[in-house]
């Protein structure tokens, strides 16, 4: 077994304005919604300790290993900028009941979507060679963990006291949680179709339903919003090796 990393070190902060081009696909879609004109000076997110809720911070990750996964740290990334982006663009819950919920989720999520991009990186990729090695492996493996996880996201999602109802997660508009939701649900489902089938994944096909509904995004589901990655690096972009944890 080759030796552990220090994960952290391959992760870049990022830091000052961000450019638009830098911007995960999820926030791009967010901004399409609010019918923001991007403006890095205006509307940049951040990657400040204020934006980083606590499950995200390396402090965390020192007593629960909860980053282990995450490689170059591009899905913790990607998290918090967006949490950052939903305040820039006031579209947090409404409520503080709302908001625990949608962090509920998220830290589900996100667990989900790191052990996703480990199997991509370590089972499917080959960082020397850029050339996939065993994609049909890493589905099967990780179909089985995703199995057993998805009933919890379908609960959580239904569990969501919304005024008025409706299929999104806290009400009749979406919020930066539904944003990231989609986006990890929607990379996991592009990675493991098969594990979205069935009427018990009712919740999840009602909520990608209702984010695909949405007037204010017809063109973008039309467009850039129709096909590649939304949250999760189109290419794994990990340049080290690491012992085997999984």
């Amino acid at each position: 077994m080759e030796a552990e990393a220090d994960l952290r070190g391959h992760h870049p902060k990022i830091e000052g304005p961000i450019p638009y081009e830098r911007l995960p696909k999820v926030a791009k879609m967010m901004l399409k919604y609010c019918g923001i004109e991007y403006d890095p000076e205006v509307h940049s997110p951040s990657m400040n300790q204020d934006d980083t809720p606590h499950w995200l911070t390396d402090e965390a990750q020192d007593h629960t290993m909860v980053h282990i996964y995450d490689l170059d740290g591009k899905i913790t990334e990607n998290f918090i900028l967006m949490r950052s982006l939903g305040w820039i663009t006031n579209m947090i819950p409404k409520t503080y009941a709302g908001a625990m919920k949608c962090e509920e989720l998220e830290t589900e999520l996100f667990y989900l979507m790191n052990r996703m991009t480990w199997m991509i990186n370590k089972v499917c990729y080959d960082p020397e060679n850029e050339v996939s090695f065993d994609l049909t492996y890493a589905q099967n493996r990780y179909s089985r963990r995703l199995r057993l996880e998805l009933p919890k996201v379908n609960a959580m999602i239904t569990a969501l006291e919304k005024n008025p109802p409706g299929d999104l997660l806290c009400g009749a508009n979406p919020c930066y949680a539904d944003f990231l939701a989609y986006a990890c649900l929607y990379d996991l489902r592009q990675f493991v179709p098969r594990c979205f089938a069935g009427i018990n994944n009712k919740p999840v096909t009602m909520f990608f339903r209702a984010m695909e509904s949405l007037p204010e995004l017809k063109e973008w589901f039309e467009g850039e919003g129709a096909e590649g990655e939304y949250i999760r690096p189109p290419k794994p972009s990990v340049t080290i090796r690491i012992g085997y944890f999984a």
